[in-house]
Formats: C-alpha cells, sequence, structure tokens
C-alpha cells in the first residue's frame, strides 16, 4: 500500500516536470573606468536550480547562481578590487530567482529578483528561450546599477568606474527526470 501511494505522488512529477541543471555558458559583464578602459569579468562556473513544468518555457522556474569568486577579468587587480567592492567575505554568492516567465512576440519576459551585496530587488529581464531535445537555452541582456545594490563604484585618483554593469548571460541547460 505504501509504495503505491508513493507511486502516485512521485509519477506526475516524473511524467509532468523537469529539473534543469547547467550544462554550460557564461555570464559576462560589461562597464567601464572613465577616462581608463572597459572592465569585462566573465564566470562559467554558475549553480542552476530550476524546474519546468509540462515542457513549457512559460512555467520555468527557480535559482541561478554563482560565487564572485569565480568572476574573474583579465585584471586580477581590478578583480581584487571588485571582491571588496562586493564585500565577497560576507556576501560570496550572487544569485538571480525566476518568478514567472512570461511569452512576448518571439521573446519571454523574465520577472525575477537579483539578490546582490545583501539585496534584494526585482528585475524584468527580455530573452530569448529556446526548447530543443532535452536542453533549454537562455540568453539575456539587461543592465544593473551597483549603487541600487548598496554598492559604490571604486574609483582611484581620477578615475571612476561607471555605475551601470551591462550583463550578457548565455546558458544552457539540460533536463534530467
Amino acid at each position: 500500500m505504501f509504495r503505491k501511494v508513493v507511486l502516485l505522488l512521485v509519477l506526475p512529477l516524473v511524467l509532468f516536470g523537469a529539473n534543469l541543471s547547467f550544462e554550460s555558458g557564461v555570464i559576462q559583464a560589461h562597464t567601464k573606468v572613465f577616462g581608463d578602459s572597459s572592465i569585462d569579468p566573465s564566470v562559467k562556473n554558475i549553480k542552476a536550480d530550476l524546474s519546468m513544468q509540462d515542457d513549457s518555457i512559460d512555467s520555468l522556474k527557480g535559482k541561478l547562481s554563482f560565487n564572485i569568486i569565480d568572476f574573474k577579468s583579465s585584471n586580477d587587480g581590478r578583480d581584487e578590487h571588485m571582491q571588496e567592492m562586493f564585500n565577497m567575505k560576507k556576501y560570496s554568492d550572487i544569485s538571480l530567482s525566476i518568478n514567472k516567465v512570461t511569452p512576448q512576440n518571439k521573446q519571454y519576459l523574465i520577472s525575477a529578483t537579483l539578490n546582490m551585496h545583501g539585496v534584494q530587488k526585482p528585475i524584468d529581464i527580455n530573452s530569448t528561450i529556446t526548447k530543443n531535445d532535452g536542453s533549454v537555452s537562455i540568453n539575456a541582456n539587461f543592465s544593473v546599477k551597483v549603487s541600487d545594490y548598496g554598492m559604490e563604484p571604486p574609483s582611484l585618483l581620477f578615475f571612476t568606474v561607471r555605475d551601470r554593469v551591462d550583463i550578457n548571460a548565455s546558458i544552457m541547460l539540460k533536463q534530467v527526470q
């Protein structure tokens, strides 16, 4: 009897829902130092705790996250300043919790909560999401202001880092049952 009850509870999850794991991709940030050069850190070590019901993209929910220590540019010194700005010892992760996905023409609007530097803020992200043979691809571009998350862009002498950071995410997820 117990086995039948467990089977009845688990079977709908197997038939109609899928967990998604990170397969590959990158989150690339871009900002500039006024009067100097651009800063382009990226991260490829991304954690995904996502699910999708009935094989439907608009049911996509869950969380993407990464550790700030894995967010690297081509300049180790700048990376150290970035880690200090984020107060990495206290706030080691950045996460995006996907709350709702709404179809819009040939794209999707992701309504999410961005958690950065201990501050959670709602954010809407225009994206392209495609589903193909057991995988889901998400491509998105958006911008955030670090000052909205309680951080002050670093500066040295006359050089100041721009407050706005442009984000380009390209993520491939794999369906797992």
